[in-house]
């Protein structure tokens, strides 16, 4: 892989990992595109995916860092005592949700993993998912609307339906983050509340889903080289360039307007390798 194919996949997942416009969906029709071009398969595309997935990570782990910390603690310690004990209890609680909303992605995930391989080879079936995206994200619309900056407080029930969300969007095409928050907004949970949540469920599950491939794809990463290490330090800086404006999107009420971008896309792609695929 080029240096600058690396870099401009890298700018691509930086932007779509946290935009609600699937950023799998967006590098399997951009790799679909650059496979066609140019007539033979791009080299590992999979463990590249992996690496530039690590660095978005990391962007969260920057952004929300004040919030790991103030939790930290109350994962490495099994009881809370002294003056801070209502603080180290709220947290406790919080842990707990986060961990309780990992139930069902891993359940659904993992059931739908095959499946979602499988698809990424199909790019008009990823277009279409990337509709069905924004078809979710314009329900929120009214829903955000509703809700004021308090809403409802965080329960068992509203943590399962994040985690649930976030399983079906190992589909690509799907956003993770379009759905959790949508999923969040339908429960009835404030819009910023809605956002922490959904960027703290995914730390634990992209690093699980990395490690996961990781086992499968060591020969591929060593022959990635410094273009893959320059394309996951970009994807990290975009990304957090990105977390901070979908923060003052949903903040200003306009977290349903990228659905219309969705649907550009979802067209643009289904159009393209309709017509490409009929050659």
């Amino acid at each position: 892989m080029t240096w600058g194919t690396a870099l401009l996949l890298a700018v691509l997942q930086g932007l779509t990992e946290f935009f609600p416009v699937s950023s799998s969906g967006h590098l399997a029709l951009f790799q679909s595109f650059l496979e066609r071009r140019s007539g033979r398969p791009l080299d590992e595309a999979l463990a590249f995916n992996i690496i530039v997935h690590l660095g978005t990570l990391l962007a969260v782990l920057i952004y929300f860092r004040a919030d790991l910390r103030r939790l930290a603690p109350s994962l490495l310690s099994a009881s809370a005592r002294g003056t801070d004990a209502p603080a180290h209890r709220s947290s406790r609680r919080e842990l707990a949700f986060l961990a309780i909303s990992l139930l069902p992605t891993a359940i659904i995930g993992l059931a739908l993993r095959g499946l979602a391989e499988r698809l990424l080879q199909m790019p008009v079936v990823v277009a279409a998912l990337i509709g069905m995206t924004g078809l979710i994200l314009l329900t929120t619309r009214r829903q955000a609307a509703g809700l004021g900056k308090t809403g409802a407080p965080l329960t068992w029930g509203r943590a399962l339906a994040m985690g649930a969300a976030q399983g079906m969007a190992v589909m690509p095409g799907l956003s993770r983050s379009g759905l959790t928050i949508a999923a969040g907004l339908a429960t009835g949970i404030s819009p910023m509340a809605a956002f922490r949540l959904s960027f703290l469920m995914s730390v634990p599950t992209v690093a699980g889903a990395a490690l996961l491939e990781l086992t499968g794809n060591r020969s591929a990463l060593a022959l990635l080289g410094w273009p893959a290490a320059g394309a996951a330090l970009t994807a990290g800086l975009v990304a957090l360039a990105a977390l901070r404006l979908l923060s003052r999107t949903l903040l200003q009420g306009r977290f349903h307007l990228f659905a219309w971008y969705c649907f550009a896309v979802a067209a643009t792609g289904m159009l393209l390798f309709t017509v490409w695929g009929g050659r």
